[in-house]
Order: structure tokens, then C-alpha cells, then sequence
């Protein structure tokens, strides 16, 4: 026997490709929980409508709320054949047609705008514009721009009160007996800042 010490076995290391083969593989639930599913579009919260400026709030009822533009206007009729006078509320449309007038000729009626005076005659009717008198005349009735001023009222009061007392024979036909009286009453409008500018002065 010899005195030397025994030979090591070799070592056999676990990571070896060998030993990689042999280890069991890990099951899929093991694995990394990741939602694998292609993600869905992102929808954002869109924030309710804004109602117009001119509208009221959803619920909330305004019942004297009008729409701007519609050209609704009071008018004072005095019917030919009756001398009867009532106030009508009458919109720009309704009025072309009833007097079959194209709507620039209605702007000449208008408040807002200045306008020299004018008497425009049309076809089936005659558009007056006397600053505090505009009115439109039909063969049938008179449409007054309904109005607070003296002028107005006298207007209406008197065409109904000559239409009441009409002489028996006078064949002076409505439209010329309407815009007679509009002309008369200009010529007193005038005379009357002509007495008041002089009485200024």
C-alpha cells in the first residue's frame, strides 16, 4: 500500500446545458399574470351641450321668450269697409304676403333705420314712410306701424272717423283718402316744429 491520499471525484456542475434539458419546465400559471388582450380605445367623457345665449336653460320655461329675427310687430288695422280699427301682432313673412311687398320695401317701415320720407307705390299696395307715420295702404285696409306717438293715434282716430262720415257720392277711392290724410298730417307735424323752433328762438 502506498501512502498517498485517494484521487476527488470529479464535480458535476449543475449548470451545465445538460442539466438545464432536465428541468422541469414551469407551468403557465406560474408565469407572469400580464392581461395579454389588446387594449380598447379610450373614450373620453364629452361635456354636455351648451345651449345658444338666446335660449333658456333645459327646464327652465321663459314664455315671453321670443326669437330674435322673426320680425313679429304690432299693427293698427283700419278696415275700408267697416272704418273698424284693431291691433294685430303680425310677423315680417306674414306681412310680405298679405300685401304682396318685397322685404326691402317693409325695411323702409322699420324704426331702427333712418330713412328719408318716402311713398312708394306698388302694385297691389302703397308704402308710406312720414318719419312719425309709416304705414302700409291696401284697397282693402290701412297697417299701422303701431306706435305711442300722438301722431299715430291721431292718424287712426281720424281716418276712421272721415271713413264713419264719408259724404253720400264721394267716389275718392280708399288708398287716396288714407294717404291724403297721412300728407295732412306731415304738414301739421311740420308747422308744429316750425312754431316750436320759433318760439325757441
Amino acid at each position: 500500500m502506498s501512502g498517498r491520499p485517494p484521487r476527488p471525484e470529479p464535480h458535476v456542475s449543475t449548470n451545465s446545458p445538460n442539466s438545464a434539458r432536465n428541468q422541469t419546465p414551469l407551468s403557465p400559471s406560474t408565469t407572469s399574470l400580464r392581461d395579454t388582450r389588446a387594449p380598447g380605445p379610450i373614450r373620453e367623457k364629452t361635456p354636455p351641450p351648451t345651449p345658444p345665449a338666446n335660449h333658456p336653460p333645459a327646464g327652465l320655461d321663459v314664455p315671453n321668450l321670443k326669437k330674435r329675427g322673426d320680425g313679429t310687430r304690432s299693427w293698427i288695422r283700419v278696415e275700408a269697409a267697416t272704418a273698424s280699427v284693431q291691433t294685430l301682432e303680425i310677423d315680417k313673412a306674414t306681412m310680405m304676403r298679405r300685401c304682396e311687398l318685397p322685404a326691402r320695401d317693409l325695411r323702409l317701415l322699420d324704426p331702427l333705420f333712418v330713412y328719408p320720407s318716402t311713398v312708394l307705390g306698388r302694385e297691389r299696395a302703397i308704402v308710406v314712410n312720414l318719419k312719425q307715420i309709416r304705414y302700409v295702404i291696401t284697397t282693402d285696409e290701412v297697417l299701422l306701424l303701431n306706435s305711442l306717438d300722438s301722431y299715430v293715434l291721431q292718424y287712426a282716430a281720424e281716418l276712421q272717423r272721415r271713413l264713419l262720415q264719408r259724404a253720400e257720392g264721394d267716389e275718392l277711392p280708399f288708398e287716396f283718402r288714407a294717404l291724403e290724410l297721412a300728407l295732412e298730417a306731415a304738414c301739421s307735424f311740420l308747422n308744429a316744429q316750425v312754431i316750436i323752433k320759433t318760439l325757441g328762438q
